[in-house]
């Protein structure tokens, strides 16, 4: 570990002259952060017009500039940055108003935690072009639940988007992609489709303004916002707005009113109706009136997505035409030039390009999901070559948009650098333009999860959630980001405190990945590894023996080690003993650390974020011992299967009544501090204490194991 230095750090009090061209939006957010920064370290400093500046000046100054025209560097791409000293004069300069934005977030940083005297010279180029969130908007949403009902009017506050996107462009974000089923009754009313919007003129005056001023705010802090739909679903009242039977309208609430089949699907009913929905002629005009019209209404947005599945039927490329004919040439007809996203899922990467190759754009990209829902699993997945994604496509010819989705932590906080660095390293491919990652079943708005009392010092759950926000923002830019920054970054959170807690995180970090590469479910709806739930309940012990590893990345599942180790064979990989390794070495740390981290910490200082985040810590402590015991019974159990052992059996039910005790101090300490929601996509609530019974039952399912024959 490199030299960290103490924030409160004594140094000689300089002055600065700032010299800057004030007219961007972007430049002057920057510039904000560094006169803070100043401040803060007690600098005295003046602000003059980049005109004046002349080169001989005694005076420390600060010179924000492009790049003369014809004059840009190979070396200095879009977005990065360059710093020059040259005596008493930083230089910064960039290609573009991003690139000097970041320079200048950069320099503060700097300030703020080492002084002025280390500025220093360096290049920065983005890792990754494009840096996004995914986030599901809870009007039109993909599903309901909690975090979309709960989330409403937070994201119908312009005060929440100033907020959130201020903090996303601080950490080097540049792309919101906003995702709704069907949000164009709240953006416009259509002119050839009147009775598709229910409300009144002063109504959507008001969501109108709501929008203009997401897209535009966006842009002044140098973030581009898509806009990506579900294409063909609709509300109610669309259907009846379009003179068709209601019935066409949303299937959402039908869909989860029925049971799933054993392989989770939709079930034919739904499909029928689907079928007939995508037949009418006119839903598919609605459609493209609907992007005709938005692309034309709301020109700071820039850029939109769909794909071709979704509610659809038919073949990849019958739903594609659905598309071509709805979505293409309502931007054909618009006259705008605007990049647009094509999604993957139930397609594939050949019929997305077909539709690449006659889009009237440059800006276009294909859109694949990179861990499935999965992505604090292996920082390596492999599922572009497993499901042949590319299989007939030049890769020459696309550039592809990883969609990361991450349907794993939702309450507790987490966070490994370690880890992110190497995930994020791994999507660096040369067809690869950057990544959008956010969840499916969860919105980090509101912090409606939180008991509203006194430790509670935030508003939005995405400033609870900082760490894992400003990992993947700031290490998407630059993996290369000395973990000094996020130690200095804790200590001015944690005080004394915080290098100690920046270490805990890391090692409560490790718990959830290691599961998921052991019991490896694709979807989101049917593995919640935080909670341990699926639509059809909760993940038994009987679940856990014969769970499958995450495919293709060198992890042997428990049956599979097993029956190697029965026939004697040597096992290559990370095996189920190297997993619990991983899940015991993680809570005995926590467990160890954190007595005497709270040992050392006055009573009367233990409060707000630092006892929260405490609290979370044990609580990843209890859930690792759960995890370690349970798949430890689950191997105990296969083995007995195999050798009759009954002493195997009784280690077994040994492990799950201590994963009880677990499971209760895990709910103890839940319960402190958080409430119940209705989950999303799994459709349970979301509590510990509620499955109590479901952990005790995994005894008396252990105890009814038998030998094989």
């Amino acid at each position: 570990m490199g030299q960290v230095l103490p924030l409160n750090n004594t140094m000689e009090v300089h002055s600065m002259i700032i010299y800057y061209d004030n007219r961007f939006d972007t430049i002057n957010f920057g510039i904000q952060h560094l006169k803070n920064a100043l401040k803060q370290k007690g600098i005295y400093f003046s602000e003059r017009p980049l005109s004046t500046f002349v080169p001989n000046v005694k005076e420390k100054c600060l010179v924000a500039s492009f790049t003369p025209i014809g004059e840009q560097p190979e070396d200095l791409k879009p977005g990065g940055f360059r710093i020059t000293i040259e005596g008493n004069i930083v230089y910064l300069t960039a290609t573009d108003h991003k690139g000097i934005m970041y320079g200048l977030l950069d320099i503060a940083e700097t300030v703020k935690y080492y002084g002025v005297d280390r500025i220093q010279n360096k290049l920065e180029n983005p890792f990754l072009e494009i840096r996004g969130i995914k986030f599901n908007l809870p009007f039109g949403p993909f599903d309901w639940g909690d975090p979309y009902e709960k989330c409403i009017q937070a994201c119908l506050d312009k005060n929440f988007w100033k907020e959130y996107i201020d903090f996303l462009a601080l950490n080097r974000y540049n792309c919101l992609s906003l995702w709704s089923e069907n949000p164009f009754h709240m953006m416009f009313r259509l002119e050839k489709y009147p009775e598709t919007c229910p409300y009144s003129d002063s109504e959507l005056e008001k969501y109108k303004d709501l929008f203009k001023f997401i897209f535009g705010y966006a842009q002044k802090r140098g973030i581009d916002v898509y806009l990506i739909t579900w294409n063909i679903r609709i509300e109610k009242f669309v259907a009846k707005g379009l003179g068709l039977p209601e019935e066409l309208g949303d299937m959402l609430e039908q869909q989860f009113s029925v049971a799933y089949d054993a392989r989770n699907r939709i079930p034919n009913n739904s499909r029928e109706f689907w079928a007939v929905r995508q037949a009418q002629p006119v839903i598919k005009d609605y459609f493209k009136e609907c992007i005709k019209t938005l692309v034309m209404t709301y020109q700071d947005l820039k850029g939109i997505g769909t794909n071709c599945a979704e509610e659809m039927v038919g073949t990849p490329e019958e739903r594609q035409n659905w598309v071509i004919e709805a979505y293409l040439e309502g931007i054909k007809e618009s006259g705008r030039d605007i990049p647009f996203i094509m999604r993957t899922n139930m397609g594939n990467g050949k019929v997305a390009k077909k539709f690449m190759d006659i889009y009237p754009s440059e800006r276009k990209y294909i859109s694949w999901k990179y861990s499935n829902a999965h992505m604090y699993s292996s920082t390596h997945p492999q599922f572009e070559k497993l499901w042949e994604a590319w299989e007939g496509v030049n890769m020459d010819e696309v550039n592809v948009l990883y969609t990361v989705r991450n349907d794993d932590y939702n309450t507790f906080r987490c966070g490994d650098p370690d880890f992110l660095i190497e995930y994020i390293k791994g999507m660096k491919k040369p067809y690869v333009r950057g990544f959008y990652w956010g969840s499916d079943g969860y919105l980090w708005a509101e912090d409606f999860q939180h008991v509203d009392f006194k430790h509670k010092e935030w508003k939005y759950d995405f400033q609870k959630h900082w760490y894992q926000f400003e990992l993947l923002g700031r290490l998407t830019y630059n993996p290369d980001l000395s973990q000094d920054i996020w130690i200095n970054k804790f200590k001015e959170r944690f005080a004394q405190w915080g290098e100690e807690m920046f270490y805990l995180m890391k090692a409560a970090s490790r718990i959830i990945p290691a599961v998921n590469r052991l019991f490896w479910i694709n979807y989101d709806f049917e593995w919640h590894p935080e909670s341990l739930l699926a639509v059809e309940g909760f993940k038994t012990v009987i679940d856990f023996m014969n769970g499958k590893p995450m495919p293709d990345i060198g992890t042997v599942g428990i049956r599979e080690f097993v029956e190697a180790c029965i026939k004697g064979e040597t096992v290559q990989g990370e095996t189920p003993e190297n997993i619990l390794d991983i899940l015991r070495e993680s809570a005995e740390y926590l467990s160890e650390k954190i007595e005497s981290l709270e040992n050392s910490i006055p009573r009367d200082y233990l409060g707000g974020e630092l006892l929260c985040t405490l609290l979370d810590l044990k609580a990843w402590k209890e859930l690792g011992t759960y995890y370690y015991l349970k798949f430890k019974a689950a191997m105990n159990l296969v083995r007995y299967e195999y050798n009759g052992d009954e002493n195997l059996k009784a280690d077994a039910i040994d492990n799950l009544e201590s994963a009880v005790r677990a499971w209760e101090n895990l709910s103890y300490i839940w319960s402190t501090h958080y409430m119940p929601y209705k989950m999303a996509r799994v459709k349970l609530l979301f509590g510990y204490p509620y499955y109590i019974d479901d952990v005790k039952r995994d005894i008396e399912l252990a105890k009814l194991v038998k030998p094989r024959n």
